[in-house]
């Protein structure tokens, strides 16, 4: 995939830009300024729709230098709506956000979608058992 088309939904939204060519975000733009509570959430609007390919997976990630979380952002391939930035302000102030302020990246990611095939919760600890429980955790040799 070359490119990702972006429409924008209103005249004052701002097209998806990377600041650097090789980075691996798209940063989007909040459409219009919000406050967010301390320690509550707020709903950012971009404006914007993009056209995810089949086969890909848009996974929307937090500024780095951005002072709060982001909630759930995964965009699937056909979604048609407008992006819309869930916020999650960790802070005890409350936080700002200005019309025009990059507040996300999104990834664009190939996405494998095999079936889920059923078994027992036996099989399962047999895998578990046979592998270790702690063979999974991070930081484990």
């Amino acid at each position: 995939m070359e490119k990702i088309k972006a429409a924008k939904l209103r005249d004052d939204a701002i097209i998806p830009t990377r600041r650097h060519s090789s980075d691996a975000g798209i940063d989007f733009y909040a459409v219009e300024p919000l406050t967010i509570a301390p320690h509550s959430f707020g709903i950012i609007k971009t404006g914007i729709t993009v056209e995810i390919p089949d086969g890909f997976v848009g996974i929307m990630k937090p500024k780095s230098r951005n002072d709060h979380l982001l909630g759930a952002g995964v965009i699937d391939a056909g979604y048609q709506g407008e992006i819309q930035i869930k916020l999650a302000n960790i802070t005890d102030e409350p936080l700002r956000i200005e019309y025009k302020q990059a507040v996300g990246q999104m990834v664009i990611l190939p996405v494998v979608t095999p079936a889920v095939q059923e078994i027992s919760s036996e099989e399962i600890h047999k895998v578990v058992s046979e592998r270790g429980a702690t063979g999974g955790i991070l930081g484990n040799a």
